[in-house]
């Protein structure tokens, strides 16, 4: 089977890039080799290039990652060529490629320099009509074309979050449904609902509640549609375990130094409780607005507190993620 070669920084991997290593495995049978190439002035960190190729290409092409500061200019290099065919091979273990896919036109270049033969992957982008410029321009109108494994590190995410019966709930899954996208539900009580709901949390509890509460986001941000809305975040398990039980509970710490959101939204508690099993308070709430205010500005975390009648928490609360919506993706991959 004829080895194939794809060499490519792949700094906003996109569906293109996909389209391009779908094609080079499936022409050599997977006998590929790509050569990330990454450098130290990347503003997308190449770890984690490496780490989306890897999740979607590792079992049809080996990736290799080539840290560097070669030249990129061949007009102002002389032996511009020459530096790279030779970091190509040294890279390759000295073996030459058959094949080199590329959708660029220095493909040919470095095809006839290796003696491979080149093939030409969609370089009008008529099949796959994105690439990694327009994307960064315009992520937001391209979500979709963004490679999948990359989307959660670019993804917006905003926590509801405040007392029980502030309504988190409701206000997540409106919020999910009015922006096209999905909710990550409360674990809490998912958990507790299906165990024993008269059971008071204890510490072992609460650090199952957390990395539930972590895995229920990690997932679905694979799936939402530019913005991911939470119903509580760790910040909740935070509060709740240092009012009920005197102390936070570790797992909640680490996760909310790992978790940085775009915006909090802090329900008021000036609305009725409504009873449920899982109000430990009874005919009271054991949370209140001021220990989130408390605890958000001991962490210096900035929130937008939402107060007001069921209609004026929706509307406010429309406002400020629209807001939030309207600023610029990071390309900074958070985590």
């Amino acid at each position: 089977m004829p080895r194939g070669f794809i060499l490519g920084g792949f700094r906003l991997p996109t569906l293109g890039h996909q389209h391009l290593l779908d094609f080079a495995s499936g022409f050599c049978g997977g006998d590929l080799d790509v050569m990330l190439c990454t450098r130290d002035e990347d503003e997308i960190p190449g770890e984690w290039r490496l780490k989306w190729l890897g999740e979607h290409f590792g079992d049809r092409a080996r990736i290799r990652r080539f840290h560097n500061d070669l030249p990129e200019d061949p007009t102002t290099t002389p032996d511009f060529w020459g530096i790279w065919n030779r970091a190509i091979l040294a890279t390759l273990d000295g073996q030459a490629p058959d094949f080199l896919f590329a959708s660029e036109p220095y493909g040919k270049r470095l095809a006839d320099d290796l003696k491979a033969r080149f093939i030409p992957v969609d370089p009008a982008r008529d099949s796959v009509a994105i690439s990694a410029s327009r994307l960064r321009v315009g992520l937001a109108e391209h979500w979709r074309m963004l490679l999948p494994s990359a989307r959660p590190y670019f993804l917006k995410r905003i926590a509801i979050i405040g007392a029980e019966s502030t309504g988190k709930t409701t206000l997540a899954r409106k919020l999910a449904a009015s922006f096209h996208t999905l909710h990550v539900a409360e674990w809490a009580r998912t958990y507790l609902e299906n165990t024993d709901p008269s059971h008071y949390p204890g510490e072992g509890e609460l650090a199952v509640i957390a990395a539930g509460q972590a895995a229920a986001e990690d997932a679905l941000a694979r799936q939402a549609n530019r913005v991911l809305f939470l119903d509580t975040d760790h910040l909740c398990t935070a509060v709740w375990g240092k009012v009920a039980l005197g102390r936070i509970p570790p797992a909640a710490e680490r996760e909310i130094a790992r978790r940085p959101y775009d915006l909090r939204l802090l329900l008021a508690d000036d609305v009725p409780l409504v009873p449920d099993i899982l109000r430990y308070g009874g005919d009271r709430r054991q949370l209140s607005c001021e220990h989130f205010v408390d605890e958000l500005t001991a962490r210096q975390l900035p929130y937008t507190l939402i107060s007001g009648s069921w209609a004026e928490r929706h509307a406010k609360a429309i406002t400020e993620v629209e807001r939030i919506m309207a600023e610029p993706h990071s390309f900074q991959a958070r985590r």
